[in-house]
């Protein structure tokens, strides 16, 4: 899919990137590809300028600034016919260098506009090389070719490099070159085929540190981790080996065929490729956007944190990091039905918090579950078209965590809880200035009792670090969570830095050890946004309106969701749970009612006239329905004043009445494990006006028990009356066999 975003640009860069490679038989030495006109390196550190020439030549090196030499090394070609010549680098800023390369006294390359600053790697998957191009408010820039800033500095390297002259085969061994790369600056149009993330990190990373910013764009869509380690730390690590040889995708050496081996799965691949190329130069730190391809192939979450651990060590002493280890700045994922559940994202996400955790002085980790996760066709929804929000989020990371800018660099993560007063108290790492919603009421927390069934909850900031999360029907909770669902851009808890939001706080929950039912969905019973993004396979994922109505005008307001009709009659509050032909249920619904024992909601009545709940009805499918007494009246209806104060109705769902026949049986919330649609149903004489607000739910009681005695004097028809006398019937046989 993403080989189809490269097709605008690819003749321009094969263009601008085709430099031939000369092998080490020739008198005059070759640079590898990856060192041209325009290259940034790292300011304050040593690169080394590698490439091949004759055994015993000798290589000189010369930086200049303007005329003046400002540094100058030697180094002799080896018996393998490989040279590589340090380049000591000055502090960085605007300005442009040259340096001139010598063989035995007689100049064979120059290099221009040279910059110093600081240099980055890009690396990861598919949302990693996802192209400018393709990137929201970023599609008509490219169409018009439009310049960039001429300080950013990328090497671009091919997603799949040649090797022996074909795309179609992978080394066993490592290459120290690597066909087709590049360097561009933001002037040049092939600028809008690197990694829109890497772009937006790199922008905002020179603005705020003032000195040129440098890339290495390395990605390649659809790409495991563990094929950018190479096979020496596979070997060194047993429990990433041991994943590799469990799956039955270790390869060993003796074994490897160059035209079978998969780049995009492979162990070592990607790494054989690519990553022995660019070891020569110095990097301050890399940014990381992976993880899809192995969510998907059931790598455990303890198996990617080994590879994770694998890769920043191995790279650290890749790139020369002595003593230290390699800084990386990490994004959790995208939103996508990544399986069948929708368990394991939000799961990997707080994996990767405990990632970050572990080595928390070399890694930084944001959330982007509250980036819009709108998509392009062509991307599909896997690959979300917001890329500058997460590129910009990368860099207020990397501010802190690699230039020491302030103290907070990573999402907050829990730091401690307390239960008390019937709430759970969380206290959080990394909050910056302080905790803030990022609207007037936080969104997206639930809790639990000891029966591990999740409710929707509320919460208050109570002090600059920690939240206080609640339900007044859960008395005695044991655990609570946040954003803890796969669709859960509603949740809007922040850390702030000089009082503006910064980075978004990571999903969590609370005791891993306590969850029989997750609260995984419903941010429509919040009541106070209009629409929800909906996980799903292409092309259902986007946004639909959290509320419909059948005959009633739907609006929003400080207060709740808002029903009008001018006329008198029936009409309906629905939220949307099914796509509009009812024939598809979004993937993300949760369509379980079993372990809930009421719901309740809060309503206004600002009509002329009173308005009467006819009943919520739970249809189980297109034609059968239930719906709930309300609490202790044995039946579904109620009605509300027009007095325009707020009532709260609770709805007993141990005791719901198929399609609404209050005469008959009243059923548990057994014969809600598959609801399909939700429908309040009103009735009013007149015109409506009717708010409703803060709709809840409450974990099954114990004591809730089925009531098999019919009620006659609810009966309206003959059809309810068969139906109570079976009851009757039912009833007598229950008795005896109890």
């Amino acid at each position: 899919m993403m080989k189809k975003f490269f097709s605008v640009f690819l003749a321009v860069l094969m263009l601008v990137c085709s430099v031939p490679f000369v092998n080490a038989e020739q008198s005059t030495p070759t640079l590898y590809t990856v060192y041209g006109d325009g290259m940034l390196l790292q300011q304050n550190k040593t690169t080394f300028i590698s490439g091949t020439g004759v055994p015993g030549d000798e290589i000189s090196l010369q930086l200049f600034d303007g005329n003046t030499v400002i540094f100058e090394s030697k180094a002799t070609v080896g018996a393998n016919g490989e040279f590589s010549v340090p380049v000591d680098a000055p502090a960085g800023g605007y300005k442009e260098y040259k340096i001139v390369l010598q063989v035995n006294g007689a100049e064979f390359k120059t290099l221009n506009n040279i910059v110093f600053g600081e240099l980055l790697l890009a690396s990861g998957q598919s949302n990693m090389q996802y192209p400018l191009a393709q990137a929201k408010y970023y599609q008509n820039m490219s169409t018009n070719l439009q310049k960039q800033n001429k300080w950013l500095r990328v090497l671009f390297v091919p997603g799949i490099p040649e090797y022996k002259g074909s795309a179609e085969l992978v080394p066993a061994e490592p290459q120290r070159n690597i066909p087709g790369a590049c360097w561009l600056d933001g002037e040049n149009p092939a600028i809008y085929g690197i990694s829109a993330v890497a772009y937006f990190f790199a922008e905002e990373l020179a603005k705020n540190i003032d000195v040129p910013v440098g890339i290495i764009n390395i990605p390649l869509g659809g790409t495991t981790i563990a094929t950018w380690l190479s096979r020496e730390a596979i070997d060194s690590d047993p429990v990433v080996k041991n994943a590799l040889v469990s799956r039955g995708t270790y390869i060993e050496k003796d074994n490897w065929n160059e035209s079978e081996v998969y780049i995009y799965h492979d162990m070592t691949a990607n790494y054989n490729l690519k990553m022995e190329g660019i070891k020569d130069f110095s990097i301050s730190g890399m940014i990381w956007y992976q993880g899809e391809s192995d969510i998907m192939l059931g790598w455990t979450d303890e198996e990617y944190a080994a590879a994770f651990d694998l890769m920043q060590k191995s790279y650290s002493e890749l790139f020369r990091f002595e003593n230290e280890l390699l800084p990386i700045v990490f994004t959790q994922l995208a939103s996508y039905p990544y399986d069948d559940e929708n368990t394991v994202l939000f799961n990997r996400n707080i994996a990767f918090t405990q990632i970050q955790q572990s080595q928390p002085d070399s890694r930084a980790v944001v959330a982007i579950h509250d980036v819009p996760p709108t998509y392009i066709p062509e991307a599909g929804s896997i690959h979300p078209e917001c890329k500058k929000e997460v590129g910009e989020k990368m860099a207020f990371a990397a501010q802190g965590l690699v230039y020491n800018q302030y103290p907070t660099y990573t999402t907050a993560t829990v730091k401690s809880t307390e239960i008390k007063d019937s709430s759970v108290y969380v206290t959080f790492n990394n909050v910056g200035d302080g905790l803030k919603a990022k609207d007037d009421t936080l969104n997206g927390f639930a809790v639990c009792g000891a029966d591990g069934v999740y409710v929707n909850a509320k919460a208050e900031i109570i002090s600059p670090d920690t939240v206080k999360i609640y339900n007044e029907n859960v008395k005695n909770p044991v655990s609570a969570t946040y954003a803890y669902y796969t669709s859960n851009s509603n949740a809007n808890l922040y850390a702030t830095h000089n009082d503006e939001l910064a980075l978004s706080v990571s999903a969590f929950v609370t005791d891993e050890a306590v969850g029989k039912h997750y609260w995984t969905d419903k941010p429509w019973a919040d009541c106070d946004v209009s629409e929800m993004w909906h996980v799903d396979i292409d092309p259902y994922a986007g946004y639909y309106p959290t509320w419909q109505s059948d005959k009633a005008e739907v609006t929003f307001t400080d207060n709740g969701v808002n029903f009008k009709k001018e006329s008198k009659g029936k009409f309906t509050a629905s939220p949307l749970l099914v796509l509009e032909d009812k024939n598809r249920v979004f993937l993300d619904i949760d369509e379980d009612y079993t372990d809930y024992g009421t719901i309740s909601f809060y309503v206004k009545n600002d009509s002329q006239s009173d308005i009467t709940l006819k009943g919520i009805r739970f249809y189980v499918n297109a034609v059968s329905w239930y719906a709930p007494e309300v609490d202790g009246t044995r039946t579904p209806q109620a009605v509300i004043p027009a007095d325009g104060a707020w009532h709260k109705i609770t709805l007993n769902l141990n005791r719901i009445y198929l399609n609404g026949n209050e005469g008959g049986i009243g059923y548990t919330n057994e014969r809600l494990d598959t609801v399909r649609e939700i429908e309040f149903v009103f009735d009013s004489a007149e015109n409506a006006n009717l708010t409703i607000d803060n709709i809840t739910f409450t974990p099954e009681s114990e004591e809730a028990k089925t009531d098999f005695t019919p009620d006659f004097k609810n009966i309206d028809n003959i059809l309810e009356f068969i139906s109570a006398v079976f009851v009757n019937i039912i009833g007598l046989f229950v008795g005896i066999f109890r």
